[in-house]
């Protein structure tokens, strides 16, 4: 009860029910991935990780001393810790010794794979829109699509890309697929062998039958946004569609410049932590 009252709290009320409702892991990745500020919390993530850290030093603390926590406590210690611990990761000293700067760009597949790409784009009034393409061995444009999905979380939007490319490329005759998103999420969710039982349950079930289907091969990889530019390109495109799916079976021209560089090799930097 004492972890619970500690994290309504400092959980806003319209993400109570998410929050305390997500299996464990779509509770950790949601969580952890989100940096966005939580009332006065600036980085959501650093001190979500600390919160966590802290709950189970003071259950282990209950469990063999029979101390018992206060949530009043926890919160000041748990908010100077993270605000401690942004201070010193944001350290120019620390930056510098942490951090490396690495080249990303795509890297078509071997003949005879196709690569799907997809992302999913969320705005801060709630509306969501998904996109992707999907190009051959050689860089060449197949397909691709546009989703507007109206009011929905991120993840929910990244994941439905990966649905909605999915059929697409089913449709489209593609037996050998390798998917590709910068949304570390979503892979993790849909690698994870637990059921789940949130709101992305049904979706999730949906994607690993298509994942599944017999006659052909799929997988589904984490990549950096940098070597995603031109699905993040057709999901940022869908907000200026009705809300459904468009497909495209030819580049529009501001995705085509994107192509072209794609299969130069043009690399863009990205700090990564080393």
């Amino acid at each position: 009860m004492a972890a619970r009252t500690f994290w309504l709290k400092i959980v806003p009320l319209a993400k109570q029910q998410s929050f305390f409702n997500s299996n464990l892991l779509t509770w950790l990745c949601g969580n952890v991935e989100d940096v966005s500020r939580s009332q006065n919390i600036s980085n959501w993530s650093v001190f979500f990780g600390i919160g966590v850290w802290r709950i189970w030093f003071w259950r282990n603390k209950f469990v063999f001393n029979k101390t018992s926590m206060d949530p009043m406590a926890l919160l000041v210690d748990v908010s100077l810790r993270a605000e401690e611990m942004s201070r010193i990761h944001n350290h120019c000293l620390v930056t510098r010794r942490l951090k490396i700067d690495k080249w990303i760009r795509w890297h078509p597949p071997d003949w005879p794979w196709c690569t799907l790409h997809t992302d999913g784009a969320h705005k801060a009034n709630g509306i969501s829109t998904a996109g992707g393409l999907i190009r051959d061995y050689s860089g060449r444009w197949l397909t691709g699509f546009g989703l507007m999905l109206g009011s929905c979380s991120v993840t929910m939007a990244e994941l439905r890309g990966i649905y909605q490319g999915l059929i697409l490329a089913w449709n489209f005759g593609i037996r050998w697929l390798h998917v590709e998103t910068d949304s570390l999420c979503a892979t993790q969710m849909l690698a994870n062998q637990v059921v789940t039982t949130n709101e992305y349950a049904s979706l999730i079930f949906s994607i690993k039958e298509y994942l599944q289907r017999k006659d052909w091969q799929v997988s589904i990889s984490h990549v950096y946004r940098e070597a995603n530019s031109a699905a993040d390109f057709m999901a940022n495109l869908a907000w200026s569609l009705p809300l459904g799916l468009m497909v495209y079976p030819s580049p529009l021209l501001g995705v085509s410049s994107i192509l072209l560089y794609d299969s130069y090799g043009v690399a863009s930097p990205r700090s990564v932590v080393f």
